[in-house]
């Protein structure tokens, strides 16, 4: 990666990389502390709990009235899980066409309940829809800076759950950073309860603050959400909490992600070559290492975008797959023409070929596997194999696709791989 580089070049390339316009605006952002950086409240969930209590308030100094609870509502209808929408079909149909009005809000961060515990955002709202009052509670799990523990969401759901019915409705909430794009890719929410409906602080952003922004608001409430949104933004490196690492960054502002994304495109082998240096450095720690390389093997990776046919014995088993599915379609050509016994299951459970192994039970996974989704461990499992359920592996760049291959078809004659 650094092979195309002079060190004339790289001198060249980063006296350019300092005066690049964006490059710049982003140092001017990142290197500037946001309030709550200053007061090293930046990653605690009862600060972020107490400061979305203030910006849903109806009666609060903000003054954008019924403005952030409504689109909260939004935020709820969007990611609501299909059982939801059908549960309550008409409320949510009055979320979309606003055709309600706010009679009662009631919000209280770290909400103690006798003989029972603490709730991290609690909220009570009665609408008026077509005439009829709706009772409705919302129970909010934050996570930002641990999972969740004590089967918390499970106790909520086993406390409020019976005391529902058409006029008194219970929507459960867990709210935590990770990406957009992870979010809608869950099958379940990441929480014990799956009758919680998860959310992100991205979609908060997106759909509640950068609205609110636009509104005809004070200086000091705009400075309020800007700092608030500066300190979603910045990243939080080597920071753990129980064990668990947290998100780099809960979430981006559009203008930090437009200019984030144009000061990569135009600096990218700049970057590479840097996290390269960094990643075949013996004087960095393992784990520093070990991390980086994955990154730019990913970031290699996701510039192919070849698809995969599978044969056994001349006949496509399968087509035009994704290489992160090699894995997986590998398994089921196996499992579906008889080939898996004890010492084949042997042999898949030792394979490393994308550095992690290829089968693995559930209970097996470790915190960076879930983490960063190697297996999909949301789902089904993808083998049985005499009662016991595997999850195939789909951490797969092309170096360690062909890896893959040149394995397995030496183990199992009549195997082919076809890229296209």
């Amino acid at each position: 990666m650094t092979d195309n580089f002079t060190i004339d070049q790289i001198r060249d390339e980063i006296i350019k990389f300092k005066n690049d316009p964006d490059f710049q605006k982003l140092e001017n952002f990142y290197y500037s502390k946001s309030f709550s950086e200053i007061l090293g409240v930046s990653r605690r969930e009862i600060s972020h709990s107490g400061f979305l209590a203030w910006l849903l308030g109806n009666q609060e100094s903000h003054n954008l009235g019924e403005f952030p609870i409504k689109k909260f509502l939004d935020i709820i209808l969007k990611f609501s899980s299909d059982k939801l929408k059908s549960k309550h079909r008409d409320l949510l149909n009055s979320f979309v066409t606003e055709d309600y009005l706010v009679e009662r809000l009631f919000i209280k961060p770290e909400y103690s309940i006798k003989n029972f515990g603490r709730l991290d955002l609690y909220i009570e709202l009665t609408l008026l829809i077509a005439g009829k009052k709706k009772n409705i509670r919302l129970v909010i799990e934050n996570k930002v800076e641990s999972r969740e523990n004590n089967d918390q969401t499970n106790s909520y759901f086993r406390f409020f759950n019976p005391s529902e019915n058409n006029d008194n409705i219970v929507i459960y909430i867990y709210l935590t950073p990770i990406s957009t794009l992870e979010l809608i890719e869950l099958t379940e929410p990441e929480c014990n309860c799956k009758e919680f409906i998860q959310i992100n602080y991205q979609s908060i952003v997106d759909y509640l603050i950068e609205p609110a922004l636009n509104q005809n608001i004070s200086a000091r409430t705009e400075n309020i959400l800007t700092e608030y949104l500066k300190s979603l933004s910045q990243p939080s490196i080597n920071e753990e909490a129980d064990g668990h690492k947290q998100e780099l960054i809960m979430a981006l502002g559009n203008e930090e992600r437009k200019l984030l994304s144009s000061f990569w495109e135009k600096n990218q082998k700049l970057i590479l070559a840097s996290l390269y240096a960094i990643s075949s450095d013996p004087e960095q720690e393992k784990d520093t290492r070990e991390n980086i390389k994955e990154a730019l093997d990913s970031l290699s990776s996701d510039r192919d975008r070849s698809t995969y046919n599978l044969k056994y014995n001349g006949e496509i088993f399968s087509r035009n797959f994704k290489k992160s599915d090699i894995g997986l379609q590998t398994i089921n050509l196996l499992e579906a023409n008889g080939l898996i016994d004890d010492n084949v299951i042997s042999f898949l459970r030792e394979d490393k070929s994308c550095s992690f192994f290829l089968l693995k039970k559930k209970e097996d996974f470790t915190d960076t596997e879930i983490k960063y989704r190697k297996y999909r461990a949301n789902e089904a499992p993808e083998l049985i194999y005499k009662g016991d359920g595997y999850y195939v592996a789909r951490n797969w760049g092309i170096g360690n696709i062909h890896k893959l291959i040149n394995k397995f078809t030496e183990k199992f004659p009549g195997l082919e791989y076809e890229t296209n």
